[in-house]
């Protein structure tokens, strides 16, 4: 599976940070972890790409988590990503 990386800028000089799974489009099976660094904790958030199941409507679905990375995601590198989660994990963190 392909692995990417990327970060969006925030405003005031903030950033979140995204390790994407699966690659560009909406990927079935994509996911994308995400560093958020808006609140006073960073947030580490694991967002699936869910499909549409018409047979169980009322079954959460998402689509839009991967490519709308790929499209406004400004890529980086591993190296990068791997820092900024060692700041986000160095003190206090919430995992959700």
């Amino acid at each position: 599976m392909e692995i990417a990386y990327f970060k969006r800028h925030q405003g005031q000089g903030i950033y979140n940070y995204y390790k994407v799974y699966g690659g560009k489009g909406k990927t079935q099976n994509g996911y994308q972890e995400i560093i958020n660094f808006l609140n006073e904790k960073p947030l580490i958030v694991i967002e699936h790409n869910f499909p549409y199941d018409p047979e169980n409507p009322n079954k959460p679905f998402e689509l839009t988590g991967t490519w709308d990375t790929y499209e406004v995601g400004i890529p980086i590198s591993k190296e990068e990503y791997e820092q900024a989660y060692k700041k986000a994990t160095e003190s206090n963190f919430d995992v959700i």
